[in-house]
């Protein structure tokens, strides 16, 4: 892993809203601000924004030049397609034809905006598709509708990755990508080198999944183009500091990568809705730190090549061996 690759999603310094507390638990931060503050963070080199709302066509040259000032890249570029109450139908899978008409404009609208900035990765958080009770989605056209959108994306330009953020729920009770096997059924079946997948490693947890594993199925099958970094009880999508509930699932999630050369970005996607942003960060890029000289120790001692062969309570000694003494 390259440790240049570190980035921020300019969300993690939102208002922090819930459903609770509409107007947020903090008051409101503009972008040139955020920047700013993300900047200050150690060893980031990247932000994540999103289309149209942070960066669009009319002020292109104005980020270029905020981050350049900065010293920060875009590691990736999402696109709204879920916060606004006319995607209440969906976007890709909408019944309605005007609305899959317009995700796919704005998502190849993204896509040009990322070629201009050299961003490789337009990330696709489809969280309005999906259902909330049975019998209200015709399924089998929903994915049918699903893979021609993506088709049509990924032709505008090959040369931009389309990456899909899987997750089990939310805004829709039941979101249509909900997992880490449909998002890499949906890139493998639209026969698109360029579509992918984004792992959020919260939304794995969601999933019941092994971030590890998943990761190394991606990996394999050369479709991990991004990752968002968080953590969670398991329940709801927290988007709390990384490690601070799943550190051993975390220790062998960045030992697999390592293993594997993922040389992507990684990205702090936190939502603090009651703890001061930057401290979070810094808690969450700290952990990363020490994970990640952890993860490279374990590879480097070779403990565990052959773990398959391994009986699990050796596996469990050398892990605690390995981490408390």
């Amino acid at each position: 892993m390259r440790d240049d690759r570190l980035s921020v999603g300019v969300w993690c310094y939102g208002m922090g809203t819930d459903r609770y507390v509409g107007k947020g638990y903090k008051d409101f931060i503009d972008f040139e601000k955020r920047i700013e503050l993300i900047s200050n963070l150690k060893g980031v080199k990247g932000v994540e924004v999103t289309f149209p709302q942070d960066v669009n066509e009319k002020n292109l040259d104005n980020i270029v030049e905020l981050l350049e000032s900065r010293d920060l890249k875009i590691s990736a570029m999402g696109v709204e397609l879920v916060c606004d109450a006319e995607w209440k139908t969906g976007s890709f899978t909408s019944y309605d034809p005007e609305r899959r008409k317009k995700s796919v404009e704005l998502t190849t609208r993204a896509m040009d905006v990322a070629y201009e900035l050299g961003v490789k990765t337009v990330n696709l958080w489809l969280g309005q598709d999906g259902f909330d009770y049975v019998f209200q989605t015709d399924y089998s056209d929903a994915w049918i509708n699903l893979l021609e959108g993506l088709k049509k994306c990924a032709d505008h330009n090959p040369d931009i990755n389309l990456g899909l953020e899987y997750k089990v729920s939310e805004p829709r009770m039941s979101c249509m990508v909900n997992s880490g096997g449909k998002a890499l059924a949906a890139a493998v079946l639209t026969d698109r080198k360029n579509v992918g997948v984004t792992l959020d490693v919260g939304h794995a947890f969601n999933a019941g999944e092994n971030p590890a594993e998943i990761a190394s199925v991606l990996m394999a099958e050369k479709r991990l183009f991004h990752i968002h970094l968080n953590d969670n009880y398991r329940i709801a999508d927290d988007d709390m500091p990384l490690g601070t509930v799943h550190w051993p699932q975390y220790l062998e999630f960045f030992y697999f990568l390592e293993k594997s050369g993922y040389d992507g970005w990684l990205s702090l996607d936190l939502y603090p809705y009651r703890d001061d942003p930057s401290a979070a960060c810094e808690v969450s890029l700290n952990f990363i730190s020490k994970i990640k000289s952890l993860a490279k120790e374990f590879i480097k001692s070779g403990d565990f090549d052959n773990i398959k062969l391994l009986p699990p309570s050796a596996i469990i000694n050398k892990l605690i061996h390995r981490v408390f003494n």
